[in-house]
């Protein structure tokens, strides 16, 4: 089992969403190991173990975050401090689609969600999903109907029917999506992180370009799942 953690990063003219698949069995490590993270940052910078980390924000220089004033600069280096914090996870994996334009983000979450359900059936498992609060109505039907209808096209131009499209539906993410309130999903902050980061590698920001964050990307590429798009370098649905 694959507990999947997503969340969405973009502009005025184009969507990503990052998934961050952790493995039901290393969940309590994984999580203790966040929390001691937390405290390091705690301890180190006088950053509060309980306040949200929202990336735009936190790199932007914005928030009271801590007991403490701390610069841009340290702020864009804590954000790669804890990308490399999420690749050293036992087993999690990380998905990554981005597109523009922006209208299409809920086909690119479709695309997206087929890409998660084709890896739990080779890793043998299956996932529930995890989403930050918004757009609850949207989402949850998207996944019910993809456990129903979920057309595929077939790669090679038509199915051995002869068909362009053949039904595929969803079988291994299960239940119905889980929305949480990010303040109070240390996951759910972890991979705004990594989203943010996509859309860092995707459209740079000029404002943090002189902190290196155009590169952050490059600090998750031990857990990406390739495997997701073999036609992009990165595994990124497009």
């Amino acid at each position: 089992m694959h507990l999947v953690y997503i969340d969405e990063t973009g502009n005025d003219s184009c969507i990503g969403y990052s998934a961050l698949a952790v493995p039901s069995l290393n969940y309590k490590d994984i999580f203790k190991t966040v929390k001691d993270f937390r405290r390091t940052l705690n301890a180190s910078d006088g950053i509060y173990t309980t306040v949200e980390f929202h990336a735009s924000k936190f790199t932007a220089g914005r928030g009271n975050i801590s007991r403490e004033q701390i610069i841009q600069k340290r702020r864009c280096e804590i954000f790669i401090e804890t990308l490399k914090m999420v690749k050293s996870l036992p087993g999690v994996r990380l998905f990554n689609a981005f597109r523009a334009p922006k209208e299409q983000r809920l086909l690119l979450l479709e695309r997206l969600l087929n890409r998660i359900n084709r890896a739990m059936i080779e890793w043998a498992s299956q996932a529930i999903l995890f989403f930050d609060e918004g757009e609850e109505k949207a989402i949850t039907s998207l996944t019910r109907k993809l456990a129903v209808y979920n057309p595929i096209r077939s790669m090679y131009g038509a199915w051995p029917d002869g068909k362009e499209y053949k039904n595929i539906p969803i079988t291994n993410i299960i239940e119905d999506p889980v929305f949480r309130q990010s303040h109070r999903s240390y996951f759910i902050q972890l991979v705004d992180f990594c989203a943010y980061a996509l859309l860092q590698k995707e459209r740079p920001t000029e404002s943090r370009k002189k902190f290196g964050l155009d590169f952050a990307w490059t600090e998750l590429v031990e857990i990406l799942v390739f495997e997701a798009n073999k036609k992009d370098d990165c595994g990124i649905v497009r």
